[in-house]
């Protein structure tokens, strides 16, 4: 992708009174695929319509290599887009070596209507990032070939899956949280390395019934909908659309909690569109657009529940009131290389 600096351009011009002035544009990065081509068709353009502020959208890549685009981009100075939508993970990892531009939160106001927590504030009380969405990961089975569908992630331990349980690759993909909640009482385990070497020990007892430990997603969605997978550990929003299609996919949020995991608006450090940011970021968390995201995304909504037209059965398609199980983001970054190459080292064993 190539590195950029414009933040106010002239995208055209607009009359007011008789004088030209310039409309503003900004750039907006979001994960790519059917995600961004559906913020941009969908989302954006009411966006426009209200403040007059043309969004260019553009697809990001994965977290790592977006990472490492962000982080040169601030060494030269520039910036590859005006907003970008960036997991937790990418947020604290930015944070720490000062990526992001400072926020004005009284221009911000519809953060009033977020859930707690959805406002970052460094330790200069500067707001720094605001929430965007949330997406849980659940047990996700093809309904043929299990008809009943888990109850528990223990489940995973207990169940015959005939040896084609799909899970991912990733340490942090929260499968270590679930088994430390389910298996060992809590989260409390994953503080020392050698309680983080009993949860991958217990995760190993899985290998015999792993037939994919994958990375690429598609694949995964793939051979479950294909029924070449009989369960695993997957996106709610991806199956649930998948099932809407008339697939043979059932999401499950077990007993014990769903995965959630954040995003959350930054704006690059040496973005000069700050105030436009602002405006969209705002735009983006109202409770009407949030219900939108939902319905058209399936993505769980960061905007309190009171304050949204979604009926319960709209809501409960893409989120739940259960208390979820929270990926150790802290633990992960702490441990790094450490933690990925004893999960992986599971794996290949």
């Amino acid at each position: 992708m190539k590195l950029r600096k414009s933040n106010i351009v002239a995208a055209g011009f607009l009359t007011v009174s008789g004088l030209a002035v310039a409309a503003e544009e900004i750039t907006v990065s979001a994960w790519g695929g059917f995600f961004e081509e559906t913020l941009k068709a969908e989302i954006y353009p009411a966006f426009t319509d209200e403040t007059g502020i043309t969004v260019r959208s553009i697809a990001q890549p994965a977290d790592q290599a977006w990472m490492t685009q962000l982080t040169n981009a601030a060494r030269a100075k520039t910036a590859p887009s005006d907003l970008s939508l960036v997991a937790d993970e990418v947020f604290l990892r930015g944070q720490s070596i000062g990526l992001w531009a400072k926020l004005d939160g009284s221009e911000i106001p519809n953060t009033a209507t977020l859930l707690d927590g959805f406002t970052k504030i460094d330790d200069d009380d500067t707001l720094r990032a605001v929430g965007a969405l949330s997406w849980y990961t659940t047990l996700v089975t093809n309904s043929e070939a299990i008809p009943d569908a888990p109850e528990t992630w223990a489940d995973l331990w207990t169940r015959d899956w005939d040896g084609k349980l799909g899970l991912t690759s990733n340490a942090n993909s929260g499968l270590m949280e679930a088994t430390a909640l389910t298996f060992f009482g809590g989260y409390e385990v994953m503080e020392t390395r050698e309680g983080l070497e009993q949860v991958i020990a217990k995760i190993a007892e899985l290998k015999p019934k792993v037939q994919l430990w994958y990375r690429d997603e598609g694949q995964f969605q793939q051979n479950l909908e294909a029924g070449e997978l009989t369960g695993g550990l997957y996106y709610h929003d991806v199956t649930m659309l998948s099932a809407a299609n008339g697939l043979p996919v059932v999401s499950t949020f077990p007993k014990e909690g769903g995965i959630l995991g954040d995003a959350y608006w930054i704006v690059p450090r040496d973005s000069e569109n700050v105030e436009a940011a602002q405006k969209f970021i705002n735009y983006m968390i109202r409770p009407d657009v949030q219900a939108q995201l939902a319905r058209k995304l399936g993505v769980a909504p960061v905007a309190q529940r009171e304050t949204m037209d979604l009926t319960d059965e709209e809501f409960s398609a893409v989120s739940s009131v259960d208390t979820p199980i929270r990926p150790q983001t802290h633990i992960h970054l702490r441990e790094g290389d450490w933690l990925s190459d004893k999960y992986l080292e599971m794996i290949s064993q």
